[in-house]
């Protein structure tokens, strides 16, 4: 006699098997989650940051800001590669008087020199150039500034500790407006649970030395997961913290959504 739902289970059985990702699929998802970590990681991705900063000014108001952070590596001998790193910002603030201010802000490009070979301290080193592309003075410093950045970090077992740190002085542009000279901080430590999963906490800690109220450093935790869109494997993240150290006008705390598209080797 034969019972209908028997194969009816067995057909939803064998499909949700089928969904289930496999022992190399999750291995192959945990390699690019650690290779997301690593700054001057063999990548080339494509990440989509989204920030919403809440809390800013006297009508507590929300600021956005799109980043648009390419990262191209090249192999220029055996034993070096070169890391292209870009961050094109779009943003949306309040205005000081009311009406919002939209547009791009500067571009901060950075090349990073890294030892190609395997090793248990992996670093960079190289300039980062301020390039003035601000489609509103508000949003830019019409400047042009150059000076050097270096990422260090270690990956033991399932974890990814390091920190990212560069150094901008401004050297010409408008000379109606304040030089340039900030310092960019950011510790990050990482722990990758399996599967693709990862959490994780940094701080973004930056310092403008020409202005009177110098830092603002906000203090993210994160949940991470590299999947498939598609066939592309993508690395999404939601984050959220408060912010440590501000203008008396800066924001309270920040929430951030992302999506880094992976384009491995």
């Amino acid at each position: 006699m034969r019972i209908p739902w028997i194969g009816s289970l067995a057909v939803m059985t064998m499909t949700m098997l089928s969904l289930l990702p496999t022992r190399a699929a999750a291995q192959d998802a945990d390699a690019l989650a650690k290779q997301t970590q690593n700054p001057v990681a063999s990548l080339i991705s494509v990440p989509l940051q989204g920030n919403w900063d809440f809390g800013m000014g006297d009508r507590d108001a929300t600021a956005t800001l799109l980043n648009i952070q390419p990262v191209v590596p090249f192999g220029v001998t055996k034993s070096t590669n070169v890391i292209l790193r870009v961050i094109m910002p779009l943003a949306s603030q309040p205005g000081p008087d009311g009406p919002r201010i939209n547009g791009m802000g500067d571009i901060v490009a950075t090349a990073f020199f890294s030892p190609a070979g395997a090793s248990r301290l992996i670093w960079g080193v190289g300039p980062v150039v301020l390039l003035p592309a601000a489609t509103n003075n508000s949003l830019g410093s019409e400047k042009f500034g150059i000076g050097p950045s270096i990422v260090a970090l270690i990956q033991p077992g399932k974890w990814t500790i390091g920190a990212l740190f560069n150094q901008i002085w401004s050297t010409s542009g408008a000379n109606d407006r304040s030089d340039v000279t900030t310092t960019f901080l950011q510790p990050f430590a990482n722990y990758n649970l399996g599967g693709g999963l990862a959490i994780g906490v940094s701080a973004e800690a930056s310092a403008n030395w020409e202005a009177t109220e110098t830092w603002t450093a906000p203090l993210l935790f994160n949940l991470n997961k590299v999947t498939l869109l598609g066939k592309r494997p993508v690395n999404l993240t939601v984050a959220a913290g408060p912010t440590l150290a501000s203008a008396d006008d800066g924001a309270s705390w920040r929430f951030r959504l992302s999506a880094n598209f992976l384009f491995p080797r």
